[in-house]
């Protein structure tokens, strides 16, 4: 934390510098505040003294890490318990309120900006305004720590628990009983419990866990989104049209295939909300029943022209969420295929759009 502190002092002087009517008489990332001349007081993270002309200027900034909302909230409001309580500096005449870290999502930016308070992180997001001074960058990029922390909600033991959540987004679940639900352990429930708090995307009251913010998490998770790990495999099969559907439907429907096949990504929508007909079929699929499918689906292994693609995921877990649809094959759950089919082209992501107002509405 100690370095990073020290970055966001280096990077505020730069952006400080950039104003030529500015002069930095200090960064101040030690000296205690005071009420009193013998009475410490909690101080801000860092303290810039400015003078622009001749006004004096304080710059307090409140260094959150992780800075996730819940974390930029409480930033916020220390920020202005440090304006009503302490002489910042008495011959200030402005004092600028900036949140600070080593990476501030969009979300936390817009909390920022609606409580009129400036930030500033090391990937170079900043706005700093006051006096007719205002500097305001923004940029894509993220620190890989950073990025990693962001992604890690969305792993795929993660994603057990944030589609079971979003299965039904109104229900609270208690700790043990989401553990059981998505097959993962308390602790890691406990962890992304945390997790979703944070990002403002949950609440826990005594009740239990409940999403409050299902189309912000979906939005992320999509944003974030990494296709199913697993074997690919590419084939051919000579069944077409007509013959094709009803061999999917008589295979996938077989009892012995419950749990471990079924249908996936533009193949599933088509189902499900149908927009956007493919030209390759999508199946997911066990390892274990992929010599009954190759059989009954007449598949070839093909490097070119294949109209089939195979995907043994390593995650057997969302072969067992799949969806029954009357009079279709067995396809992948609408979250899952809702994510795969956003990865798309332009058409593919309107098809999951498309998806998504019909399936995914919770408001």
């Amino acid at each position: 934390m100690k370095e990073t502190k020290n970055e966001i002092a280096d990077v505020l002087r730069q952006q400080l510098e950039r104003i030529p009517s500015l002069a930095i008489e200090a960064i101040d990332k030690e000296r205690d505040l005071r009420t009193s001349p013998n009475t410490p007081m909690q101080r801000p993270d860092i303290i810039a003294h400015v003078k622009m002309a001749d006004r004096s200027i304080t710059v307090i900034c409140e260094v959150k890490e992780p800075a996730y909302p819940r974390q930029v909230r409480g930033a916020i409001d220390q920020l202005y318990a440090y304006l009503a309580r302490y002489r910042l500096h008495e011959n200030a005449d402005v004092v600028v309120p900036i949140v600070a870290a080593s990476w501030l999502s969009p979300e936390s930016r817009a909390i920022c900006a609606e409580a009129g308070t400036g930030w500033l992180d090391l990937a170079g997001n900043c706005r700093i305004a006051f006096d007719g001074v205002y500097i305001e960058r923004e940029t894509a990029d993220k620190p890989k720590p950073a990025a990693r922390n962001y992604r890690a909600v969305f792993s795929p033991k993660a994603g057990h628990v944030l589609r079971a959540l979003l299965r039904d987004p109104s229900r609270a679940w208690k700790v043990s009983d989401l553990a059981e639900a998505s097959a993962v352990s308390i602790g890691h429930v406990s962890n992304m419990r945390s997790a979703l708090r944070d990002r403002e995307w949950a609440k826990v009251d005594e009740d239990g866990l409940r999403l409050i913010d299902p189309d912000a998490l979906l939005d992320a998770w999509r944003d974030s989104y990494e296709p199913v790990r697993g074997k690919r495999s590419s084939w051919y099969s000579i069944l077409h049209g007509r013959q094709w559907e009803e061999r999917l439907r008589e295979v996938l429907n077989r009892p012995d295939m419950t749990g471990h096949a079924m249908l996936g990504g533009l193949s599933a929508a088509q189902w499900l909300a149908p927009y956007l007909r493919g030209n390759m079929t999508t199946l997911y699929a066990d390892p274990a029943v992929m010599p009954e499918l190759i059989d009954a689906l007449k598949l070839k292994p093909s490097n070119s022209g294949a109209n089939v693609e195979v995907i043994e995921p390593d995650d057997p877990t969302i072969l067992k969420e799949r969806v029954e649809v009357s009079g279709a094959p067995p396809v992948s759950s609408p979250i899952l295929t809702y994510l795969d089919i956003s990865r798309l082209d332009d058409r593919g992501r309107e098809a999951a759009e498309h998806l998504r107002e019909k399936l995914l509405k919770w408001h």
